[in-house]
């Protein structure tokens, strides 16, 4: 048997590697979101992890994504416009393919996150730089879909736009650029994305949403007991994402007239 080998990002020590698979903690939708990946493989879009069924220790197997994956502080890379074009040209291929599961959800599966209405692809729910491995510095696979659900294009456009841009407030320690460029980094990735003047026009408030979705589901999981997100809480991030929000709806007029 291959060397188990520890796999840096989240949950602390628990994602594990051996030779070119990845052991993960599995959960109750974690079969859901396999036969998920599966329809995306068949549909030709290769991009995500390869599921390979569970161990008798309730842990998820999946092919490991070629690439390198960076969390915040992000790389100079990362913040150039032709990151924002390709990896929203990513997320939209990634939608194109994943629509047709949408006619055949039963309504029975099980999501970590709750759908969204009105129900027009299978949201990532967290596609961020540290869920995108780069290869030769383009986007080249999505990882960790623990947060996949149903709901609406926009409703992971706005997350997308906040975690690339990414649009903080100067609170925020990942805040990076001022307003003015902010608005001009969210244009270049909806324009690249193929984003509809109405999505433009509901950005702002849909980021807000989103982010407030995000507190919440945050704050009740560390009241329900678990570590991972109690741990986050106790570290500000809830009260950082609230910053954000206010930063955002404080500045919507101009977010709108700007991305336009």
């Amino acid at each position: 048997m291959d060397i188990l080998e520890t796999l840096d990002g989240g949950r602390d020590g628990k994602i594990k590697k051996s030779g070119d698979r990845v052991i993960r903690p599995a959960n109750e939708w974690s079969s859901d979101i396999h036969k998920f990946l599966s329809f995306l493989i068949d549909e030709g879009f290769s991009s995500v992890p390869v599921p390979y069924g569970f161990t008798e220790q309730n842990e998820e197997i999946l092919s490991f994504v070629l690439g390198t994956a960076y969390n915040y502080p992000l790389p100079k890379e990362f913040l150039r416009d032709q990151m924002l074009i390709l990896s929203a040209k990513l997320l939209k291929k990634y939608h194109e393919a994943g629509t047709k599961y949408v006619g055949k959800l039963s309504g029975n599966e099980k999501w970590m996150l709750p759908k969204i209405e009105p129900v027009e692809v299978m949201c990532h729910g967290d596609y961020a730089p540290y869920n995108v491995t780069l290869i030769d510095g383009k986007p080249a696979g999505i990882i960790d879909f623990d947060t996949l659900h149903p709901g609406p294009a926009l409703w992971d456009i706005v997350y997308a736009v906040y975690r690339w841009v990414p649009f903080t407030s100067p609170e925020n320690p990942d805040h990076y650029d001022s307003l003015n460029e902010q608005i001009r980094k969210a244009k270049i990735f909806l324009d690249a994305y193929g984003a509809s003047q109405e999505q433009r026009k509901e950005l702002p408030k849909m980021m807000a949403k989103r982010l407030t979705a995000l507190v919440d589901f945050m704050t009740s999981q560390a009241d329900s007991g678990n570590e991972d997100f109690a741990k986050n809480c106790n570290d500000g991030h809830a009260k950082i994402y609230l910053s954000d929000i206010s930063y955002i709806l404080s500045n919507e007029s101009s977010i709108i007239k700007g991305i336009k």
